[in-house]
Order: structure tokens, then C-alpha cells, then sequence
């Protein structure tokens, strides 16, 4: 279907950004974050009771703000890719605004699932699900025999040792880059990013290969997508993209630390785990029993609470009500290594740069291509190094697409003497 003029996208992104701009405050996050005092009262208590968390929501601006934008989304009329993608973005915005009005909520829950999938989820109307791709991993990291080969001890960064070396890192790589790394004692995670500001817990501690993810993560995928979008004259909404676009932005972000290598094992160990805690929780595990499993697997008090704090936030600690997010990140992992397997090539460098022009669902590539090249949309401000690489990216891809062609079950039949030698070992 033909797209819109140029005049009527134009008016139609103006009404989008007049939107964005409507009401800062609509940030699911932030919204669903518990105060320190909570984690405090837990482990002074023992930590064995359930967590005591209200939140506070102003309603009627929020329900004013869905119509609103149930209104917007319906003017937007038209199949082409264009005006679907506006839509989206659009009906992406009124889903913040309705998991903000259900916060503490078992209709938290269901949203959360709507938006973000769950564990048991299926991969493109498939019959593999994200619980079986956790289940996958896991069974892959964990020990199938005794090594002698061991790494060197490495020695931990403080707080303050990882917020200069981001510091460092953004004034040699990204010297034009606006954004603060402060020392926070008051962050409930180790690390909360946003786009102008990167906040590290006090008490938190990192190793070498942590913090260099940390930097490919958060500063190099998240802080500079909502800067691109931000930098946008035209579509500054971009900036914030919204829960629709979480999946492919955590995806983007996890491919990042593998693709440096810094992914370390106990990093997908723990990403995995997380889908496992979000189907206990989805089965009736309330904080506790969650936050006792961890403990039990050998993580540290903390460490524990801190991931059944993810998984409990804007729901209900007592159980059958999970925020679900955590199930994208693994799920959003293999979304973007397959489109990148399928559609890296050379020739497409200007299309692949659009992944970082703001924050987007995959989806959205059609219609930004659309307005790229009608000069609508523009390069973005900041190209992260993956993308910068393209000599060796370009290489790297077109092997991965033929190997994904070899069934690598009967690779693995012909090796099997030497898997059974090395584990009985």
C-alpha cells in the first residue's frame, strides 16, 4: 500500500512527539521500583516475611492520558508500514500509562504478559518456548566435568572504581555524549541506566569482564539508542520507545556483551534462572519461596533478594502475579542474533545502522527505512562499536548464516566419544 505524503507523515509524527512530551512521568520502571526501606525492613526482619510495598498512582491524569490516546491511535488510519508503526508506538505509550493504573495488581500481571510474553511462551508461533531456551542454556553452562584449567583470580572494582572507568570510557569513546555516572546509595539494583544518567549502587561490587558488559549493556546500547532518538528532529520520540520495543532493546543490549565477550557464565546462568523464577512465581512461589530457592542455589542474601525483587515489583509478592519482563532478555537474544544472521549483508550497512537510531521493536526497520530515505528520519548521532566494525561484522555473519544451515545434531554425533571421555573424566 502507498504511504502516506511526506505533509501528512510530517503532521502525524508531530502529534506522536506532542504526545511523548504530554507526560514525562509514565516510566513503567521508575514506576515499579521499591524504595530501599523495603529491602531494609526484609532482612531486619530476618527475611522472612513478605515485603511490604504500596504504590502510589495518580489516576485520573493517567486515565485521561489513555483516552487520549485511544483517540490518537484510531485518526491513525491506513495499512501501510508507515502508519502501523505509528500506531504501535502510539498504542506502545497508552500500555505504560494502563500497567502504571494496575500497579499492585494481579491485572499488572496479565499485562505484563500481553506486553512481554512469559516462560512459557512460544518463539514465533513455534514449539519452542522461552522456558525451554532457559532450560537449554542452563543444562549447556553447567559443569560436565573437572577441569584443571582455572581462571586468575581477578580483583573486584567498587562502586566508585566502575563509575570512573564508564566515566573514562564515555569521554574516550563518546566525548560528545552528555551523561552523568554517579555513585548512588539509594539504587535498589547494582546498576539503573537511564539516558542521560547511569546510577551504581554504593554497596556493589564488579569484576573486570562485569563491568566492561555493564558498559556494552547499558552506556553503549541504552544510554546512546535514547540519546539517538532523542537527537531525532523529527521523531524525538524515539527516546523512550516504550514497553513494545523492550524485547528487542534487552535483546540488542545481551547480544552487545556476547558479542565483546564479556558475557561471562554466570551472566547467563543468572539471565536464564531469571525466566525460571518468573514460571515459579506464574505457579504460585511468592517472594520468599523465590527468594529462599536463590539463597538455596548459592547466591548471595543480596543477591537473592535482589533478583526476587525483579521478578515480584508492580505485582503481587504473594504470588500468580509476576512483572514477566524478565523473560525478554534471552527471548530478545535470539530474536536479534537471527535477524542479524538473516539480513547482515553487504550493501545494507545504512539499514542496519537504523537499529541504533533510537529505541525500537524489530518490526519498526520497514517503516524506518521508509522515512530514511525520504530524508524524514536521520543517521544516527552515535554508532556503537559492533556497528562501526563493519569490515569484520559483515565476515563474521556471512559464516554464522551458512552454519545455521548444518544440522548440528549429527555435528555433535560424531564427537560423542569425545563429550563421553570428557565427562567421565
Amino acid at each position: 500500500m502507498a504511504l502516506p505524503s511526506d505533509e501528512v507523515i510530517r503532521e502525524r509524527l508531530a502529534m506522536i512527539e506532542a504526545l511523548a512530551k504530554s507526560d514525562r512521568r509514565v516510566r513503567v520502571l521508575e514506576a515499579i521500583g521499591w524504595p530501599r526501606e523495603v529491602e531494609e525492613r526484609f532482612f531486619a526482619g530476618g527475611a522472612e516475611g513478605l515485603p511490604e510495598v504500596t504504590y502510589e498512582v495518580d489516576r485520573d491524569p493517567l486515565n485521561e492520558r489513555v483516552a487520549a490516546l485511544d483517540a490518537a491511535e484510531q485518526s491513525l488510519e491506513g495499512d501501510d508500514p508507515v502508519t502501523v508503526w505509528m500506531r504501535s508506538t502510539v498504542g506502545s505509550m497508552r500500555d505504560a500509562s494502563r500497567m502504571v493504573l494496575a500497579l499492585g495488581t494481579a491485572e499488572f500481571s496479565r499485562l505484563s504478559k500481553e506486553l512481554y510474553g512469559g516462560p512459557r511462551t512460544r518463539f514465533h508461533g513455534g514449539g519452542e518456548r522461552n522456558i525451554d531456551l532457559a532450560h537449554h542454556v542452563i543444562e549447556r553452562l553447567r559443569p560436565h566435568g573437572t577441569d584443571e584449567a582455572t581462571d586468575e583470580e581477578c580483583e573486584l572494582l567498587d562502586a566508585e572504581a566502575l563509575a570512573e572507568s564508564l566515566r573514562q570510557r564515555v569521554a574516550r569513546e563518546y566525548p560528545s555524549m552528555v551523561i552523568a555516572v554517579v555513585v548512588d546509595p539509594e539504587a535498589t539494583a547494582k546498576v539503573v541506566a537511564g539516558s542521560t544518567r547511569v546510577r551504581v549502587r554504593a554497596d556493589a561490587t564488579f569484576t573486570p569482564w562485569e563491568a566492561d558488559a555493564l558498559w556494552h549493556h547499558e552506556v553503549e546500547t541504552h544510554a546512546l539508542t535514547g540519546q539517538n532518538g532523542a537527537a531525532q528532529p523529527e521523531a524525538g520520540f524515539l527516546r523512550v520507545g516504550g514497553p513494545r520495543s523492550t524485547r528487542t532493546q534487552e535483546g540488542l543490549a545481551v547480544f552487545t556483551e556476547l558479542h565483546h565477550h564479556c558475557a561471562s557464565i554466570e551472566r547467563l546462568q543468572r539471565l536464564a534462572n531469571r525466566v525460571l523464577l518468573v514460571d515459579m512465581a506464574e505457579q504460585g512461589a511468592n517472594f520468599v519461596d523465590l527468594y529462599r530457592h536463590l539463597v538455596g542455589q548459592g547466591a548471595t542474601p543480596r543477591e537473592a533478594y535482589l533478583d526476587a525483587q525483579r521478578v515480584c515489583r508492580g505485582g503481587l509478592v504473594t504470588g500468580r502475579a509476576p512483572f514477566t519482563k524478565d523473560t525478554v532478555y534471552l527471548a530478545g537474544l535470539l530474536d536479534v542474533q537471527a535477524f542479524l544472521s538473516a539480513v547482515v549483508r553487504e550493501g545494507f550497512r545504512d539499514e542496519m545502522e537504523l537499529l541504533s537510531c533510537g529505541r525500537i521493536a524489530l518490526e519498526d526497520l520497514t517503516a524506518l527505512v521508509h522515512l530514511r530515505r525520504r530524508g524524514i528520519l536521520q543517521r544516527p548521532r552515535y554508532i556503537p562499536a559492533w556497528l562501526r566494525r563493519w569490515r569484520t561484522l559483515v565476515p563474521e555473519f556471512a559464516f554464522l548464516s551458512f552454519l545455521d544451515t548444518v544440522a548440528l545434531g549429527r555435528v555433535q554425533l560424531r564427537y560423542e566419544e569425545l563429550i563421553a571421555a570428557a565427562t567421565e573424566v
